[in-house]
Parts: structure tokens; sequence; C-alpha cells
């Protein structure tokens, strides 16, 4: 893998998402949310910021990330799987010969977590401060307000690993 181009590291990304996905740490796991960086086009499961990484937290895959903080990538990765020695599956793109097989088999983040409705959430706060300053709105009913729309959308763990490498979160 060190002496791949650079066409050929990007080609290896099955643009699932998962690197993309809010993470935490807890009892030596790592935990991946059911909530995606705002960067992640949730249409093409491709980083709208990958070349300037403007997100908090927002790490470059690349080789000395799989070797010092392998965790930080779900066990699916396709780099991850390569670095290990292991085979991609069936449904890699590489493999199948097809640029949306990941979608196909429902192994994206765009429909198997349901992050649509992050979108959702990030539009509603949006609306919700705009609405709370033209109408004058008070600390509390702001938070309020606030409370409701986060127990519509709550955040839960989607996918765990055991903790790898030096992992600095949460």
């Amino acid at each position: 893998m060190s002496d791949f181009s650079e066409e050929e590291w990007e080609s290896v990304c099955m643009r699932c998402g998962k690197c993309c996905l809010e993470k935490g740490t807890h009892d030596g796991e790592i935990l991946f949310f059911n909530r995606v960086c705002d960067g992640l086009d949730l249409r093409t499961g491709l980083c709208t910021r990958y070349k300037k990484r403007l997100c908090e937290n927002c790490a470059k895959v690349d080789l000395t990330l799989l070797q010092t903080e392998p965790s930080l990538l779900p066990e699916s990765c396709a780099y991850r799987l390569l670095l290990a020695g292991k085979d991609l599956p069936a449904w890699h793109p590489l493999v199948s010969g097809d640029r949306e097989s990941v979608f196909k088999t429902g192994k994206s983040v765009l429909n198997v977590f349901g992050l649509h409705s992050d979108g959702a959430v990030k539009v509603e706060l949006q609306m919700l401060s705009v609405k709370s300053r033209a109408e004058g709105w008070d600390l509390k009913r702001i938070k309020d307000e606030a409370e409701k729309l986060f127990k519509k959308y709550p955040l839960r763990v989607v996918e765990k690993y055991p903790a790898v490498g030096n992992i600095k979160l949460l």
C-alpha cells in the first residue's frame, strides 16, 4: 500500500461514509454514532471538504493513520482489510465492477443508518435559531425547543469495535 499512486489509493475507498460517522470511546471500545459529519454528501458518500479537511476531528486516511489509529475506521473499511492482508468483499466496487454496489447492498451509511434524519436535525436547528432570534425567545424556551428536537432524533451507537492505537476522542 505504501507504493500506491494517489489514484490507486483513492480507488480503494468504497465511499461507504462510515469514516465520517461521529465517534467516541468507552471502556476500550470505539463507538460509531448515527450522526455523520456535515461535510459528507449524503447523496454520493463523498466528502465535500476532502482536500481541505475543514471539519473538526477530520483525519486524513493514509497509511500513517492505518498504522497508528486504525480504529478510527470501521473494521469493514477496505483500507483496513488490505493492510491486514484480507480480501475485499464481493460488494466492493473494485471487485463487483459497479461503483454503486456499496449502496445497492446496503453497506453505506446512506442506507444502513438512516442518516438523512441528521440532515433534518441540522435544518431544523437552523430554522429554530432563526425563529428564536426573530421572535426574541428567552434562553429557557430555546433550550426547551432544542430538547424536543434532540428527542426526535436521538443519538445512538450503530457500530462498535475494540479501540486499537492512539485514539484521541471524547
